[in-house]
């Protein structure tokens, strides 16, 4: 997701199935999302908006959400985890309830992930429909992040997107299949890198 961005999520818990974008089917699931939960406060916060070299624009003092929580949650026996901004520790824990009771929330940026790699690394992807203009789907991108844990309990996440073909829309409307998503990312050049690091206050 864009940092920077001001958005609403209106389908809570389902928004990785929802709103644009999904997880892949083919993910195993977050096995040691205990290790990553809790309150958290941005550190650092940079892009790199033509390419997926090392970053090269801070964002901090322009991300109004200097904290971000991190829960854990499950749909159809499959457990993830969510990154979601907040602007304090009252306001993580207010996302953090309405996430999981499936009510709305605001955030500024989210990332979900919905693997395991190993005790301290966790995966997962975000595929978007893009929009619809003159009977195609238009801005369609696929971003896949990595956030690992470190011994002091700080998390580091990056963040590589890059930008999909356009696409008819079906019956009127956009729509996305992760898999054939990723397919196509394969071969397309990373276009946009964004990194955070957060430094762990409290837990949920």
């Amino acid at each position: 997701m864009k940092l920077g961005s001001l958005s609403v999520i209106w389908c809570g818990v389902f928004s990785t199935l929802a709103c644009g974008s999904a997880t892949d089917a083919a993910d195993t699931g977050v096995t040691n999302a205990a290790s990553f939960e809790g309150i958290y406060r941005l550190t650092a916060a940079s892009e790199n908006t033509a390419g997926c070299a090392t970053p090269t624009t801070s964002t901090l003092s322009r991300l109004s959400d200097q904290f971000f929580v991190i829960t854990a949650s499950e749909i159809f026996g499959q457990k993830y985890v969510v990154l979601n901004s907040c602007s304090s520790v009252s306001a993580c824990q207010a996302t953090r309830a309405a996430q999981l009771a499936n009510r709305s929330y605001q955030i500024q940026y989210t990332y979900t992930l919905s693997s395991s790699t190993s005790s301290t690394t966790l995966n997962g992807f975000e595929a978007t429909t893009g929009s619809g203009e003159g009977g195609q789907c238009v801005g369609r991108t696929y971003a896949e992040h990595v956030l690992t844990l470190a011994a002091d309990h700080g998390v580091h996440l990056e963040s590589r997107m890059k930008k999909l073909s356009d696409q008819p829309q079906h019956d009127g409307f956009c729509e996305v299949e992760p898999a054939k998503s990723k397919q196509e990312a394969a071969s397309k050049e990373c276009s946009s890198l964004e990194v955070l690091d957060g430094s762990f206050v409290q837990a949920n």
